[in-house]
């Protein structure tokens, strides 16, 4: 008795294409998810930024005591 090669079995292609877009839609959800836990999630402070804080300018010197003591160090290392 003869055996008959068999044919392959290919699937309709409608079908192979909603299975690749579900594919691609579960990896784009899943890398979404993994950008926020890295980069939004990891870092996130326990309270909320005081942002005039953030900003304010450092205290200045008082104008009747300059500190001339790290100046004088830097010019007399200065070579000239």
């Amino acid at each position: 008795m003869p055996q008959m090669p068999l044919e392959p079995v290919i699937p309709k292609s409608s079908q192979l294409r909603w299975e690749i877009g579900f594919a691609l839609l579960i990896k784009i959800l899943l890398l979404i998810g993994l950008w926020f836990l890295i980069f939004r999630w990891m870092d996130k402070p326990a309270t909320k930024p005081n942002i005039a804080e953030h900003f304010a300018l450092p205290a200045a010197q008082q104008p009747g005591n300059p500190d001339f003591s790290s100046q004088l160090n830097q010019e007399s290392r200065h070579v000239r």
